[in-house]
């Protein structure tokens, strides 16, 4: 039987979580180089090039952050552009670390980054994507840090004031909502901490909570501003994905707690649930665990029951409060590691090796379609990993047939498609969405400018489609010109349809405010 003194992750944490995020950072770069940009991605790339005190979607840190790094590096390589992201995420395994070993030992904290790094939603959305998941993870973890040191004051060495720790857990808690409207949990979980936490209620008869609080909501000011000079745009959008349908659809949450388990990873979501309901089942007792359990269960509690309305949503829109369940699974997983379990040595060589395998094997397939090859019944009904396909091959192609009209503009049919348009064709071609929701490209342009003008209308190919029809009430004319073929490993991938609009006359409609 093997000594625990034998894991490294128990031998020497500290290196250990240096080595997973120097590997993971080699890791992202070597996809950044072979997988193109998401199509969130894209359309995030694309707005970004015009300043904004806020955008549509979501607050404008992330904006902000892949608009200056590709003016700095006067670039929109992929790799460049990604950069920011993980490193934001390499600050996050490392706090992570920190802050798990504060609370249950050096040991729990490198099994909790070293989870965190083969979970999928974390390793490679929130990992290294032109996403705010990336920066929101990053100043929520730094949230939660500062939190452990003024709540926790054992575990720190006590050199700055109370009040102090409060201000700066404000500040990235408000760079946190700054970036993604899910930092707001941050502040909801800790207020929930406090009123619950008999040892910590005192705080509530302290200025600290509160300062820190208005600090956070300072912090919004620019997404205020913009929004109440564009109708509250970004918050009707937000309200209505809400919505839903209507009545009660239980299939609808089961296909959302599906997903969240999909991209987390079944062997490391299932472990993770179990860790929740224990730190549920402790409550207060245990003030560690319940204080993670306050800043993990808003989001997850509120995006899966939202679904209950009958939109499915997006599962990795709870990945903010699992983020704080790895710490309690890390001191688990430690715990069983020290009593010699092979069971859980088992377990992380399995969730090491199957997440490397799956990654290999999807970022190989989006690199080269292999398996389209191998097996295209399974891909009859299309192939989502097209969506990673750069329009690169477009410019060139129409620079070369001279259909880039002078003094013109370039048009697409979606806010998908006009954000890969937009990073095909380059920063210095204006780029209209002309749909009924246009998202941010709706404020990039003002449609009323362009009114006399040619364009060129680029379209992702799809059989029956009548776009001559469709657009003809907006132009003078409009005509079929050409088709450029996008090619992934030397094989047509895609086709990307080209029309001459000439005379634009007449705004595309559309419900969001200007």
């Amino acid at each position: 039987m093997s000594s625990p003194s034998r894991s490294i992750l128990i031998r020497d944490p500290g290196s250990t979580v240096l080595t997973i995020i120097i590997v993971g950072l080699l890791f992202r770069f070597l996809l950044s180089a072979t997988v193109g940009l998401g199509v969130d991605e894209s359309y995030a790339v694309a707005v970004a090039r015009q300043f904004s005190l806020s955008y549509f979607d979501h607050p404008p840190l992330h904006f902000w952050i892949v608009g200056e790094i590709a003016r700095l590096a006067q670039s929109e390589r992929v790799a460049v552009l990604r950069l920011p992201f993980a490193l934001c995420f390499a600050g996050t395994t490392w706090l992570t670390y920190r802050l798990t070993a504060r609370l249950f030992g050096e040991a729990a904290g490198a099994i909790a980054a070293l989870l965190l790094n083969v979970s999928a939603v974390f390793s490679l959305s929130t990992g290294s994507w032109v996403l705010p998941d990336g920066p929101l993870m990053l100043f929520t973890m730094s949230a939660a840090s500062v939190l452990v040191s003024v709540l926790f004051p054992e575990t720190s060495n006590g050199r700055w004031h109370p009040v102090l720790l409060w201000l700066a857990a404000g500040l990235f808690a408000g760079l946190a909502m700054l970036t993604k409207y899910h930092g707001v949990f941050v502040l909801a979980g800790t207020f929930l901490f406090l009123l619950t936490s008999p040892a910590h209620r005192r705080h509530l008869a302290t200025p600290g909570p509160y300062l820190g609080a208005v600090v956070a909501l300072a912090c919004l000011a620019p997404v205020i501003v913009w929004n109440r000079e564009h109708g509250w745009a970004s918050f009707v959008f937000q309200g209505g994905r809400a919505a839903g349908r209507g009545g009660v659809h239980v299939d609808a949450m089961l296909a959302n707690i599906g997903g969240q388990m999909a991209w987390v990873l079944p062997w490391i979501f299932v472990p993770l649930a179990a860790s929740l309901w224990r730190s549920a089942r402790s409550g207060p007792r245990d003030a560690a665990r319940w204080f993670l359990f306050c800043l993990a269960i808003g989001p997850i509690a509120v995006f899966t029951l939202v679904a209950l309305r009958g939109d499915v949503g997006l599962p990795h829109w709870q990945a903010p409060g699992w983020l704080f369940v790895f710490p309690a699974l890390g001191a688990a997983a430690a715990d069983r590691m020290m009593r010699d379990d092979q069971r859980t040595r088992r377990w992380l060589r399995w969730s090491v090796g199957g997440y490397v395998a799956l990654v290999t094997l999807l970022a190989s397939h989006a690199a080269t379609g292999w398996m389209a090859r191998l097996a295209p019944s399974a891909f009859s009904q299309g192939d989502p990993t097209v969506d990673l396909l750069d329009w690169r091959e477009v410019r060139p192609a129409l620079d070369v047939r001279g259909l880039l009209p002078a003094h013109g503009f370039v048009a697409a049919p979606s806010w998908i498609q006009a954000g890969k348009a937009a990073v095909g064709v380059g920063p210095d071609w204006p780029v209209l969405c002309l749909c009924a929701d246009p998202h941010h490209f709706r404020y990039t342009q003002d449609e009323r400018d362009w009114i006399g003008r040619d364009a060129v209308l680029l379209v992702k190919h799809k059989t029956g489609d009548d776009v001559v029809a469709k657009f003809s009430p907006y132009f003078e004319s409009v005509a079929f010109a050409d088709s450029v073929p996008l090619h992934r490993h030397g094989q047509v991938a895609m086709v990307v349809d080209v029309y001459r609009a000439t005379g634009f006359r007449k705004l595309y409609p559309t419900d969001q405010p200007r």
